[in-house]
């Protein structure tokens, strides 16, 4: 697929003019930052440590040239001494507080209800997205949907934000979404499930708890419902 026309709207409606990375791995910091110029964003700096990315907020500050957007991960290996930030939220916070008009987007392999309820409800951040399969994908779906001031969670942090608890799965529905993820079809399921004696094992009754499963899930399809639980490991 080429991406190249997407990267030109990118480009032809960039807000964003400069923006701030704090990810403390080497690999993931250099693509995210190529990518980030290649959508058309003028000026993308980056920090591998939360102590780094609060002085570079300060700067911009101190020189009337603030970030326009901060993209940060949450977890952060420790290479100095007696840092005084050691995670993510807490970087968050505190750039809030020194930049109140910051759009911030978290962007991490943390999927837990209560870190991304904290991060969205109580500090205010623009958008989550979890890393991963569609990890870039879903980024820059949340820097087209924040730079226009609107909210954006990615499929995942979605689905975790929106159970009242943490969701379970009961056997019958694990074994479903297993076989479904085998590639299995409707029919086929539901003759499988006719010959080791599961119940309810009629087609009808294997698509109406498929359906359920996707309203649950908040999944447009039946493929992002296998995805969504995959990457919350509940199959």
């Amino acid at each position: 697929m080429d991406l190249k026309p997407k990267y030109d709207l990118f480009n032809s409606l960039m807000k964003f003019k400069k923006v701030l990375v704090a990810e403390d791995t080497d690999s993931s910091n250099i693509g995210l930052v190529f990518k980030l110029k290649e959508i058309g964003i003028e000026i993308v700096e980056s920090s591998q440590s939360c102590d780094g990315a609060i002085l570079k907020i300060k700067k911009g500050l101190h020189y009337k040239q603030p970030f326009d957007l901060l993209i940060s991960d949450l977890s952060f290996v420790t290479n100095t001494q007696n840092p005084k930030i050691t995670t993510g939220e807490v970087l968050i916070a505190e750039v809030k507080k020194l930049q109140q008009t910051i759009k911030v987007i978290a962007f991490s392999v943390n999927n837990q209800q209560t870190v991304i309820n904290h991060l969205t409800n109580e500090i205010g951040i623009d958008g989550y997205v979890c890393k991963g399969l569609n990890g870039t994908k879903e980024l820059l779906k949340a820097i087209e949907a924040v730079q226009d001031d609107k909210k954006y969670l990615c499929p995942i942090s979605s689905a975790t934000l929106h159970q009242k608890n943490v969701f379970q799965l009961d056997d019958y529905e694990k074994q479903l979404l297993q076989l479904v993820a085998r590639g299995l079809k409707q029919d086929e399921i539901a003759d499988y499930f006719k010959s080791k004696g599961i119940n309810p094992n009629s087609r009808r009754s294997v698509e109406d708890r498929l359906s359920r499963l996707r309203d649950n899930f908040n999944a447009n399809t039946t493929s992002q419902l296998i995805y969504l639980a995959q990457s919350l490991d509940l199959i």
